[in-house]
């Protein structure tokens, strides 16, 4: 039997327990929840995978939380748990739905994306993904999509269903790929995305008409010239993941290339920027 660490993270407010739930979705947990009317932060990750990341991740969210307590417990199907607990579905401004199997379909007149949510993060249910969603359905892009940290693949099938061709959904977690293609299969898109298990680097030497990145501000600051060489003149770049002082580093390392802003996206603290590469 597989071992498992609680942690519990106490936070001022739930504002900032879901900035330190986003910082600790970039480690290897499988759940998230929340308590105190959204104020305590409990996620689990697997024993083995947390000896090798704590410090890193309490570090993380040291300026949003005081860590309660972590504690070994059984080994337990996360999915399954918060799926039937937790996971209600998502509706986006009444253009998008965002359901696990067992719940309804919404109208037809209304885009449907049904995923098997493993965690909190990657359910549609945080701001920046709601806002990448936005943006998706504004441009409307019917060419090549890449979705870099694809997660449960939201995106990468909003692609589609807003008018995509086809998407490359690349994440470095088994657990994120897995998902990912168990929500093409569910939202029959097999032929038209692929999901691929690494870095950004997994896809050098392709381009597309739209690159999507919902990660964090380091990341997107390190693989900024991927996403460049990846990105055909006049195609989109949809970012977010981040803060607002997070913005002005963000915008100034795409513009060394070539790539301006169009348009900013806000929800409390959250960011998300569409930027467009320059056609010469």
């Amino acid at each position: 039997m597989r071992e498992y660490i609680e942690i519990c993270i106490a936070c001022a407010d739930s504002e900032q327990a879901e900035i330190a739930t986003a910082f600790l979705a970039d480690y290897p947990f499988e759940c998230f929840d929340t308590e105190d009317e959204g104020k305590v932060v409990k996620g689990y990750i697997l024993a083995e995978a947390w000896a090798q990341c704590r410090s890193e991740a309490l570090e993380s969210v040291a300026d949003y939380g005081v860590l309660q307590h972590e504690r070994g417990i059984e080994d337990e199907n996360w999915n399954i748990r918060w799926e039937q607990e937790s996971f209600e579905p998502v509706t986006i401004d009444d253009i998008m739905v965002i359901r696990a199997p067992h719940h309804p379909a919404p109208e037809p007149e209304v885009i449907d994306i049904v995923v098997c949510p493993q965690m909190s993060f990657g359910s549609g249910h945080h701001h920046t993904s709601r806002m990448m969603c936005r943006l998706i359905h504004k441009l409307q892009c019917r060419g090549d999509v890449l979705d870099v940290g694809c997660g449960t693949g939201i995106l990468s099938i909003a692609a589609i269903k807003c008018g995509a061709q086809h998407v490359d959904s690349v994440d470095i977690d088994p657990w994120s790929t897995e998902s990912a293609l168990q929500a093409a299969s569910l939202n029959s898109l097999d032929s038209h995305m692929e999901v691929i298990l690494g870095t950004v680097e997994a896809i050098e030497g392709r381009t597309y008409d739209m690159v999507v990145a919902n990660i964090n501000r380091n990341i997107i600051l390190g693989d900024m010239a991927r996403y460049a060489q990846a990105l055909r003149r006049g195609g989109h770049l949809l970012l977010s993941g981040f803060l607002a002082e997070d913005i002005t580093p963000i915008v100034e390392a795409a513009r060394s290339f070539g790539i301006i802003p169009v348009e900013e996206l806000h929800a409390e603290e959250w960011r998300a920027l569409h930027l467009t590469k320059e056609s010469e």
